[in-house]
């Protein structure tokens, strides 16, 4: 595959504003077919706080507040009203959720703390599929496909380690997105489209659509929802004296589409398909050296992304229990260029050069599991779980051109066209490693709840998981001496090296229902995750640098006390949580002398932390709601005498790396009728994220700060019928937030949100 890039910057431009006219066209033309008696819920339509009911416990709905753990939960309707489309905008309602953020698609989700650069340490499911993507060091961010989040019945965040019932990557919690399913009788749907501008950027446009459509009344119905965005740039990019301003508009589309087929009542089976594309023009970070939104690379930095994902559940009701059955298959293609540059030149190498890290992804998962509806005290949920992934991370560097691009991106493509030839100066492919790595892993686990009283239940859950890995690392082309004296290197394995980890996760909770409107709880659960190889090791060894070579398993236990609880005839409720977390031998991002990233074992950290959740409506229309989050996160003892001696240093006390102690969240929304059919809202959201660094102390060759800051948002709207006119305001205080760093010889890059982002939307619901 190609990925030839100069001659379609230009037209990629162009099309940005194309795609929003039409956007707007076609939502537009769909709005004047919306029918004029469909009604758009609000918040004010209730005075009490309504209750959501999650299936964290996989054995039905429960609600929030029946859950033995810390849960929060937010609905599609408000996720659409605070504007929630990606994982960073969860940010915004959920201050547990750290979401460092590395442009349009790749993000890391940190929860309580519990942070890594290689491989998830939270677990994200899109209804029953667990969602797994491209990583590898240099694909940044923890593997979690950037999907965009619209048409969805609701979000749940669970807090702690969810293993028993999720997985070994679900250490520190996991986020169940859970769609909105196809109705099997009643024809419907909504479009969005939206425009807005930035300060000192490019516009933007947005648009999403959902449609319903029965089939055969009672049995078949299908429910399509598409989106795409365009447009948004705002960083500066000098390229050899020549500026691309702007120079990172984002063109996303996707879509997905659900079958929903029951052809009795005790059998339902739904089918998947979700298809996203991600192409973004160029650069998405600036440099420290040079400002907010200035980036001097002489390189261009695109980046593409296609991902797909295809699943199928089936769930039959034996009457005793339901026996649930899901396969689903993933596949991604990611490119990422970086501007290397300042490293080349470190290896004795001159003019620009381009580090491409590419990654081809596929992921195979089926389960199969039993929730019994006993009439009885005795309940259990039990399952089966297997997964497959096979991964192929390539890392090149090629020699850019004097306009920043290259005339190839991959050992492949440039050895095809004939651009991997010996002698300096004759090559444009320098030096290039490829790592296959391939993941089998199994699980069985099993989860039972046990009513002691009216008011009091244990539950107890065990899983027993086992990962098999085996990693082939092939030297593409050798820098030194090969490439410096002008030969040409044959590809040749330097490692294979297979692995197995195992390991049991327990969950011990007790609830007590203390009266109708207050439930208290307390937890233990432990969490686990695999280890790995660390892929740049044999380049580092090309440049004399030495650092482990794999690193391991690590875990944790978790402790909490929670409490769940409405006052004032349910007009207030507050959810507390109160944790402890031991963790052992985490994984966490380590910097070599010279441009090489790599994990280590960091020995033992300490986690305390305080979560309390409120919503009140304390008057007709007027709805508030606040969180804040504490997180104490420090390592329990020095880092491992061979981890300091190859250059990373971290003692007992220091602050764990990209975890801000305080993080906060408030908003408020009131409504009102302006006329007979006319109701007005207004709201606005404030977040808060305390300060952070990227690394234990100022030892270590990067320490980058991320600094606290604030995010203000607000929207002023009017509905009427089926439609709805808002103008929203993001970032109005224009902040260059850090919500992710990249540090290496190559500069200190740093990601952060639109400027000030100020514009329209206008929606239906028909």
């Amino acid at each position: 595959m190609s990925y030839a890039f100069g001659a379609q910057r230009s037209a990629q431009r162009s099309r940005t504003l194309r795609q929003g006219l039409m956007l707007a066209t076609a939502g537009l033309a769909s709005l004047a077919c919306a029918q004029a008696h469909a009604q758009t819920a609000s918040a004010g339509d209730s005075d009490v706080v309504t209750e959501i009911v999650v299936s964290a416990t996989r054995r039905g709905d429960v609600s929030v507040q029946n859950t033995p753990l810390a849960i929060t939960a937010f609905s599609g309707a408000t996720l659409e009203k605070q504007g929630i489309a990606t994982l960073q905008d969860l940010s915004k309602v959920d201050p547990s959720l750290t979401i460092q953020s590395y442009g349009a698609s790749q993000t890391k989700v940190i929860i309580r703390g519990i942070q890594s650069n290689v491989g998830a340490t939270s677990g994200i499911y899109l209804d029953e599929t667990p969602l797994v993507g491209a990583q590898g060091g240099n694909i940044l961010g923890d593997g979690k496909p950037g999907l965009r989040l619209y048409d969805l019945d609701h979000i749940e965040v669970l807090k702690g380690p969810q293993g028993t019932l999720f997985g070994a990557s679900s250490m520190s919690g996991t986020l169940r997105v859970i769609t909105t399913k196809p109705d099997l009788n009643d024809f419907g749907g909504r479009i969005s489209v939206g425009a807005a501008a930035l300060k000192g950027g490019n516009n933007y446009y947005d648009g999403n659509a959902s449609l319903n459509v029965p089939i055969i009344a009672d049995k078949l119905a299908l429910r399509v929802t598409g989106w795409s965005e365009s447009g948004g740039g705002f960083v500066d990019q000098t390229v050899n004296g020549v500026l691309h301003k702007n120079n990172n508009d984002a063109h996303v589309k996707g879509g997905r589409a659900i079958l929903l087929f029951q052809p009795t009542d005790r059998l339902t089976i739904t089918a998947t398909a979700t298809h996203q594309e991600i192409d973004v023009d160029g650069t998405q970070a600036w440099h420290t050296r040079t400002g907010p939104y200035n980036n001097p690379s002489p390189t261009i930095e695109f980046y593409r992304d296609n991902y797909n994902l295809y699943n199928v559940v089936g769930e039959y009701d034996l009457g005793f229990g339901t026996v649930t059955a899901s396969s689903s298959y993933t596949n991604q293609r990611v490119v990422n260029p970086k501007d290397s540059t300042p490293t080349a030149q470190g290896f004795g190498l001159t003019g620009s050069t381009l580090f491409v890290p590419t990654a081809v992804f596929k992921d195979w998962v089926s389960e199969l599991r039993f929730s019994s509806k006993w009439d009885s005290p005795f309940q259990i949920v039990a399952g089966g779980y297997y997964e497959n992934s096979q991964s192929v991370y390539q890392t090149n560097s090629v020699v850019a051109t004097s306009t920043g691009e290259a005339l190839c991106y991959t050992f492949s493509e440039c050895v095809a066209k004939g651009l991997h030839k010996p002698g300096r100066g004759n090559s444009l492919y320098e030096f290039g490693t490829n790592t296959k790595r391939s993941v089998g892993q199994y699980a069985v686990y099993a989860q039972a709840d046990y009513t002691l009283s009216d008011s009091l239940t244990a539950t107890v859950g065990l899983r027993y998981f086992k990962a098999d890995i085996h990693d082939i690392i092939t030297n593409l082309q050798t820098v030194f001496p090969d490439f410096i004296f002008g030969r040409v290197t044959t590809p040749s394995v330097t490692g294979d090296s297979r692995g197995s980890n195992d390991k049991p996760s327990y969950n011990v909770a007790l609830m007590w229902k203390a009266t109708p409107d207050i439930s208290v709880y307390a937890r233990a659960a432990s969490g686990f995750r695999i280890g790995g190889v660390n892929t740049a090791t044999s380049l580092a060894q090309q440049a004399g640098v030495v650092f482990p070579g794999t690193y391991n398993p690590d875990s944790l236990w978790n402790y909490e006390l929670g409490v769940k609880s409405y006052w004032l005839d349910r007009k207030l409720f507050v959810d507390a949580a109160f944790y402890r977390i031991d963790w052992n031998g985490q994984q966490l991002s380590a910097q070599a002398p010279g441009a090489f990233a790599y994990t280590i074992n960091a020995g033992k950290t300490e986690v305390n932390g305080v979560e309390v959740n409120s919503t009140f409506k304390p008057l007709p229309g007027l709805s508030l709601s606040g969180s804040v989050n504490y997180v104490d996160a420090k390592l329990a003892s020095d880092l491992p005498a061979d981890v300091m001696a190859a250059g990373t240093f971290g003692f007992t006390g220091d602050r764990v790396p990209l975890t801000p102690k305080w993080a906060m969240t408030f908003s408020a929304e009131y409504e009102a009728d302006l006329t007979a059919d006319v109701r007005g809202y207004a709201q606005a959201g404030v977040n808060y994220r305390g300060g952070s660094t990227t690394s234990f102390n100022n030892r270590n060759t990067y320490n980058t700060k991320l600094p606290a800051f604030y995010m203000i948002n607000a929207k002023l709207g009017v509905r009427k019928d089926a439609w709805d006119l808002s103008l929203f305001g993001e970032n109005l205080t224009d902040k260059a937030a850090y919500l992710g760093v990249v540090e290496s010889l190559d500069g200190i890059r740093v990601f952060s949100p639109r400027p000030r982002t100020v514009g329209v939307r206008i929606s239906s619901t028909f």
